[in-house]
């Protein structure tokens, strides 16, 4: 009998050990479904156009970031919509269109309303120094736009500026799309973060389901080469790869949400933040966030690069990548920064994409640079000052 519960207990090792190492395996492989220093355009970018919006999207995909990066909520009537904050008050003139609601959450507005909001001057008053006349007007966008914009389209327009669409039987609203004149041939791909996941219930498989409708599912249709290249004939790639897509949330529970319904087959990365609440410079804490993130099964760590609370120092790089996982790390705004964050990041989630591609280049991590300045990229896209 003891010989018996010896071997089992054995066996139970052996197992245990078979199943870490496929674990690890799997971690990897999905790991390397993204190019290595990618570039994330944060919100396509925040200094040289409205955050969020086509101009923004455009311009990120001109430049050759290897991913956009977007914040997806949801309209009162089940419509994905991108949008960063809970309300609409900071980006937008809600408060001239709809007034005393300028208060209210985004998903208290139909997408009828929404679609009446100026999403880009805004922009021009807060920064004065980067404005142009045509950021004036521009929408609030749904999830399937950023999608087009990356394939090298851009939204159809009617003769006054309008976006065309249709409305089915259904209710349901079918956006128009057409070829990009001024589009390079990069292919990104997208960075999506579940804002807000808890006012959402579901939203994590809508997500999903709406990736498969607009044909950027990985894991649905016609699936990507694992070998896919990243980047042909001097272009980013990364759009037609097996990693085309990450999806990420400061949420835990949205984690572990994303891990059953994409099965763990695409990259996911757990967003943390340091703050009072939140010592990433404690051990202890430290610990406890790599715990979490394996848990959910991620294979990233999202981090802020911090001031007074550095979210990424060098103990805590370390014990991410000794857990086999990876970090991405936002946002970058100057070159100091990343000369800091260099030795310790795998990539950049970025509002200086142009910045941030030439640094890549020069310091020998990066196969190409940017060909164009940030603001003839503007111009040929059509965004007169």
């Amino acid at each position: 009998m003891k010989n018996t519960g010896l071997i089992l207990m054995l066996l139970l090792l052996v197992l245990s050990a078979g199943c870490g190492e496929n674990k690890n395996q799997q971690m990897k492989k999905v790991q390397g479904y993204m190019p290595g220093n990618a570039v994330i355009a944060h919100r396509g970018t925040v200094y040289w156009a409205p955050e969020l919006t086509e101009s923004a999207f455009r311009w990120a995909r001109n430049t050759g970031a290897d991913y956009v990066e977007l914040d997806v909520q949801r309209s009162k009537d089940g419509v994905l919509i991108i949008m960063h904050d809970r309300t609409f008050k900071r980006t937008t003139n809600v408060a001239q269109v709809f007034p005393g609601r300028e208060g209210h959450p985004v998903d208290s507005f139909t997408i009828a309303e929404i679609m009446k909001l100026d999403n880009g001057s805004a922009f021009n008053v807060k920064r004065p120094e980067q404005a142009r006349s045509s950021f004036a007007g521009q929408e609030v966008l749904v999830f399937e736009d950023v999608f087009r914009i990356c394939e090298g389209r851009r939204i159809k327009r009617n003769p006054d500026g309008t976006r065309s669409f249709t409305i089915d039987q259904s209710g349901k609203y079918i956006f128009e799309y057409e070829d990009d004149p001024a589009d390079k041939g990069h292919r990104p791909g997208v960075y999506i973060e579940l804002k807000s996941p808890e006012y959402y219930p579901g939203i994590e498989q809508e997500v999903y389901d709406e990736l498969a409708a607009i044909g950027w599912n990985p894991l649905e249709g016609a699936i990507p080469a694992e070998k896919t290249p990243f980047y042909m004939d001097g272009k980013v790639n990364t759009g037609k790869t097996r990693g085309k897509i990450l999806v990420q949330s400061f949420s835990l529970d949205c984690m572990k949400n994303l891990k059953m319904i994409f099965r763990e087959e695409v990259p996911a990365s757990y967003l943390i933040s340091s703050n009072s609440e939140t010592d990433l410079s404690k051990a202890e804490v430290m610990d406890e966030v790599i715990n979490l993130a394996t848990g959910a099964g991620v294979q990233f760590i999202g981090t802020n690069l911090g001031d007074a609370n550095d979210g990424l120092i060098p103990q805590f790089a370390e014990k991410i990548h000794s857990a086999g996982l990876m970090t991405n790390v936002y946002s970058f705004n100057t070159v100091e920064q990343m000369k800091k964050y260099l030795p310790l990041v795998d990539g950049m989630i970025t509002n200086r994409s142009d910045l941030t591609i030439d640094f890549y280049y020069e310091n020998g991590a990066r196969g190409n640079k940017t060909t164009q300045a940030p603001g003839e990229i503007l111009n040929e896209l059509g965004y007169n000052l």
